[in-house]
């Protein structure tokens, strides 16, 4: 039997997703053939439609799968007929709120779906009903993985002086970078981020940046209300001002979590980010509450073989999950530490609770004070209570939950083609040697 063939569209040469390398490595442990399409050279330089139908035309895929809107710019690039019957999946590991292609043209998307079938898997239950308010078609739950050949539960821990504090593997938005960002923005907006800040600090447990900023917005006077509204009809201002709602969001929220963990104990802060500005230990230091039992490193040399040893560090993970998952939207940490198999405490999400059940080993707080009073009870826990914690996660994670189980999640049962419809096949040629009724068909 012939293997199905996958290709995967990424953005640029160079650049590829840890989204997308992972999906790409289940379809390959699933046994399919994969390939990738460039949307763009590694010097950035855009290719055109007809570039990128050309190479699908030729490749003849069964699957073709994308990160999130990636390819969105090439709105007709399903229009002939022979990729009617290719199976087309878009998955969205993140809110679509933050780009500004999807907000200024949903009604691709209605025609991509509707007319073409292009799937779209979102990651977290809130954001797929936001979806089907605003394109009116239907989203299908999807989730990330991890990859039990990278990361493993015998690694040697990173730091074992660190072996009795609770381990925080991730970022804290840096304030300078918030700052710098927040000045490209008008005086008002300014102004207005500053009472959406203050509402996040006292909003209840999860913070949700976009609701806090829609609820003060309604506060608003009219005559300024009407100037915020003015600043962000264009979808581009739009998605950066989400993303920097986001940002302050992520801050807070994770500022107000881990400062209640590390009321109840000792807490090591690893962080390392190739593209994102983040605080490092001395700004730490002084947003935490005084007087608490903080280490830190910057991790961001540690070579992604070596991540499995920050995820080993420490007596049990921490994870205070990102603004924009409302419901679920569970991040990498999640698998990655289920795959080293060490005891993970989030604060509650419902997706998390469904996926992982108390009995799979893995601990959620509600509330900043349920953080803090569980937090106290994991550091009073036996180092062989936390193991058998980690090792029910562990097997959890074997069962369900490899970028190989993720892909034939996402892929069903699909079957090979027997043969493209309404095309004979046709073999690669070298660039420039295409042959002129294949142009036509492609067109």
């Amino acid at each position: 039997m012939n293997k199905s063939r996958v290709i995967f569209l990424e953005s640029q040469e160079g650049t590829e997703s840890l989204f997308t390398r992972g999906l790409r490595s289940g379809a390959v442990a699933a046994g399919c053939d994969v390939e990738v399409i460039f949307l763009a050279d590694s010097a950035g330089r855009q290719r055109s439609e007809k570039q990128v139908r050309i190479d699908l035309l030729v490749k003849q895929p069964d699957t073709v799968c994308f990160l999130m809107d990636a390819p969105l710019a090439l709105r007709n690039l399903w229009d002939v007929p022979s990729l009617a019957a290719v199976d087309k999946i878009s998955v969205w590991f993140d809110d679509y709120y933050r780009s500004p292609k999807t907000l200024a043209s949903p009604e691709v998307w209605v025609d991509w779906q509707k007319k073409h079938g292009v799937r779209v898997g979102i990651w977290d239950g809130y954001w797929r009903c936001q979806w089907k308010m605003r394109t009116g078609c239907d989203a299908f739950p999807i989730h990330l993985a991890a990859d039990p050949r990278l990361l493993r539960p015998n690694a040697e821990p990173w730091n074992r002086a660190w072996s009795e504090r609770a381990a925080f593997v991730g970022t804290v938005p840096s304030l300078q970078s918030l700052d710098g960002f927040a000045q490209a923005f008008p005086a008002p907006l300014r102004r207005f981020l500053e009472e959406v800040c203050i509402s996040m600090q006292n909003q209840p447990w999860p913070i949700r940046p976009y609701d806090v900023a829609q609820k003060s917005r309604s506060f608003l006077g009219e005559k300024y209300g009407r100037a915020i509204d003015a600043m962000l009809k264009d979808p581009t201002t739009q998605a950066l001002w989400n993303q920097l709602l986001w940002r302050w969001g992520k801050r807070i929220a994770r500022l107000r979590g881990l400062s209640a963990v590390a009321k109840a104990g000792p807490l090591a802060i690893m962080s390392g980010h190739a593209t994102e500005a983040y605080a490092g230990e001395d700004e730490l230091r002084a947003a935490l509450p005084p007087g608490i039992d903080l280490v830190y490193a910057d991790t961001r040399d540690v070579a992604p073989s070596a991540w499995k040893g920050l995820f080993r560090t420490g007596k049990f993970q921490v994870q205070i999950t990102d603004p924009q998952s409302v419901e679920g939207g569970l991040p990498f940490r999640v698998f990655e530490c289920g795959a080293c198999g060490v005891p993970l405490f989030s604060d509650y999400r419902p997706e998390l609770a469904a996926l992982f059940p108390r009995e799979t080993g893995v601990i959620t707080a509600a509330n900043e004070a349920e953080l803090q009073e569980t937090a106290g009870l994991l550091f009073q826990a036996s180092k062989q209570d936390l193991a058998e914690h980690g090792q029910l996660f562990h097997q959890s994670f074997l069962a369900s939950h490899t970028w190989e189980h993720r892909w034939r999640e996402i892929a069903g049962d699909r079957q090979p083609r027997e043969a493209a419809p309404r095309f004979a096949p046709v073999r690669p040629r070298p660039p420039g040697l295409v042959t002129k009724s294949l142009w036509r068909q492609a067109a």
